[in-house]
This record gives structure tokens, sequence and C-alpha cells, in this order.
């Protein structure tokens, strides 16, 4: 069975659990503007004028598209009627929501979770004008809820891409663990992760983010072509990829020996040993039924009360159909992260642990692992980093 078969077939069951009547997601051109619930309710299909796919609680799944998009639609299997249509969207759609007389609409928008905000202003308002006049215009609902439960709880083959994901991220870890050497620059590592990448026939989740020595900065950067590896930095690589369409998301650590070094500094074994603490006291909280925020909170003070400065930014995000997949996150309650961090933990979802510190004259010490939530606890997909590389160039 397909994911989009499971998906939609998954889609139903949480209409039912929710109590929404109707999920309609309304798109179009979706070659430009690709709303983020389509992974969950196409084939590869696109979609030219403007077309809605509708899901009932009851079971039914009707798409309502442009002439020339319906065939391939109807050879997808996934939906049990396709309506093509020439002239208007309007009068299909009317026709669809009079039979299934929904009392709740939930369509793709979203305050706070990206993953569900694939709506326009521009189809926003053309939808009003649609429903202007009839009743179902003030039964619509934001499928927030409807998306977040959607992407998070995995089925086993979405699980089994990303655990090959995962295989592959560490396989190029490996591999700049073993071809550092003195001089090479941050950007000489991301191109060699990217040929690594392309040799596996898989493409990156996000571009590799490399930081090397005290002097790099922690983020989202471009890597560096003048910051070159030299004795005594803490290397940190952040890099996953795409398997079938499912990421990973690992950081991993190194110390480059001084030439008098068997061990490194003091200093950046216990940096090290926070960190490793911090995400070890998360996982073993992490399960369902708590809110994002409460898992955030536990590494945070660790790390605060080690003496370190609070890492400014979440400690955790799901990872699946994108990198960074919407929903709960394990993060503080700020008002930039809106609803998401109250989100309750759900057994299926898949999640990131990541945090780090900085180490005065050597850099940061970070360390990213991939996790999967199950019925009493959580499991570690990812081979975790527990000691700290030392190369000795």
């Amino acid at each position: 069975m397909s994911i989009i078969k499971q998906k939609t077939d998954q889609a139903i069951n949480i209409l039912k659990e929710q109590n929404v009547d109707v999920w309609l997601t309304y798109v179009r051109k979706t070659s430009e503007i690709h709303d983020p619930a389509l992974y969950f309710l196409l084939e590869d299909s696109w979609l030219t004028w403007q077309s809605a796919l509708i899901i009932s609680k009851d079971g039914q799944k009707v798409a309502i598209c442009g002439r020339y998009d319906a065939q391939n639609i109807e050879k997808s299997g996934i939906y049990d009627r396709v309506i093509g249509y020439d002239d208007s969207i309007k009068e299909p759609l009317l026709n669809v929501l009079n039979e299934l007389k929904p009392q709740s609409i939930a369509i793709n928008y979203s305050e706070d979770n990206i993953a569900a905000d694939g709506l326009t202003h521009g189809m926003w308002l053309r939808l009003n004008k649609i429903l202007e006049g009839s009743i179902f215009l003030d039964r619509l609902i934001s499928s927030e809820k409807l998306l977040a439960a959607l992407r998070g709880r995995k089925t086993d083959s979405e699980i089994d891409r990303i655990k090959k994901a995962v295989v592959i991220s560490e396989e190029g870890h490996k591999k700049v663990t073993e071809t550092i050497k003195v001089g090479v620059s941050e950007e000489n590592i991301e191109e060699m992760l990217l040929k690594f990448t392309k040799d596996e026939g898989v493409t990156v989740s996000y571009p590799p983010l490399i930081h090397v020595g005290p002097t790099t900065t922690i983020g989202h950067g471009k890597a560096s072509p003048d910051i070159k590896v030299k004795r005594g930095d803490l290397i940190n690589v952040d890099y996953g990829v795409f398997f079938e369409g499912y990421a990973s998301d690992l950081q991993r650590m190194n110390y480059v020996l001084g030439e008098d070094e068997d061990v490194p500094p003091k200093e950046v074994i216990r940096a090290f040993e926070t960190v490793v603490k911090a995400i070890t006291a998360s996982a073993e909280a992490l399960r369902p039924g708590v809110q994002g925020w409460e898992i955030d909170i536990i590494a945070r003070n660790i790390v605060t009360d080690a003496g370190y400065t609070e890492f400014m930014h979440a400690l955790g995000h799901q990872i699946g159909r994108n990198v960074h997949d919407g929903g709960c996150l394990l993060g503080p309650r700020w008002e930039k992260y809106g609803e998401s961090p109250f989100y309750y933990v759900e057994k299926g979802q898949a999640f990131t642990l990541e945090l780090h510190v900085y180490v005065e004259d050597h850099g940061y010490c970070s360390i990213e692992e991939d996790v999967l939530v199950t019925e009493d606890g959580c499991e570690f997909l990812s081979k975790r980093q527990l000691e700290l590389l030392l190369l000795k160039l």
C-alpha cells in the first residue's frame, strides 16, 4: 500500500477522533506554490487550476480539479471520485459540500504551524467568494491540529525511510571524521559532504552546516572558505539527507588534539559531558502525553545550571517529510513559537534532540540525535555520540 493511501486513510481516523467533518485542501499551480499538505494527499501529480482535495470523516475522498489534471489523480487510485471542471470550481465544490453537509471544514491555514499554512491570501479571498451566501463560510476552521497529528504519527513505512536516512547521515559524518586534516576549510568539508551525498544517490535535507573552532558562527550560515581546521579546535557538523522523501538531521563533534595532548582540556570535556547529560535527561522524560515545553526546559536548565549561556532555539523539532516537520515542538514557551510547545507528544513522532554550549578558545560543542516516540518513552534512531571523537592530526 502506498504511503499516500496509508496517510489519507489515517486522516479519516484523525477526523473522527477530532470530530471534524471535512478536511479541505484548496490549492492551485502547485508547481509554483506547493502546499505542505500535498505530501500526504497526492502522488507526484501537479495541480494547475484551482483544486480542492476533500476527505470526510465518514470515509469519502473527493478530488475536484481542472479537466486536464483529472486523469493523473484517477490513476493514483486514492480518491473515490475525481471531478474535472472547465470554467469554474465553484459549482462542483458547492455540490460536494451540499452532499456532505459538514458542520466543520478544516482548511489549509494556521498561525503557528507552517506545515498547515499553505493557503495563500489570494486563495483565501477566492474561497470566501465561492462560499459567500452559503451556510459553509462560517464553518471554516484551521487544519493545524489535524495536520499536526497526520504528520506526527508516522506509519511503519515512514519510520523505515527515516531510519535509512539516519544511516546515510551517519556514514557522512563518519567520512568527515576520516578525512579532516589541519588546514582544511569549512567550505572544503561542506564540498566533501555534498559529493558524498551525490555519490549515495540522495539529496541533503538542508545545506550542511560546518562549524570549526572559536571564530565560527553557530547557526544556519554558509560554510566559510577562510575558517580552517587547526589544533585545539572543536569541529561541529550538522548534516542530514532525504531518503525517498523522508529526512534525517544529525550533528556530530570532533576535537583536534594539540601536539602535546592525549586528551582534550577539562573545559572541553565538561562542555561535551553537559550536552550529553542534557540529551540523556530529556530523552528519559520524552513520552506520549507530555507537552513539548516540558522536555525543552529539562535540557535548558541543565545547561544554565552548569553555568553556560542558554541556547536560543528549541531543543527539538520533528522530522519526517521535511527536516523541520511542524506540529509539536520541544521548545520554550516563547511568543515566536506560538502554540507549538503546548502540543502533546504522541507515539510515532520523530524528533531531534539538539543543543549547544560555547567553549572559549575552542568553539561550539553541539550534538543532535534523532529519536522516535514509543508507547512509553522514546528510542534513539541514531547511534548516540557519547564520546568526543579525538583527532590526532
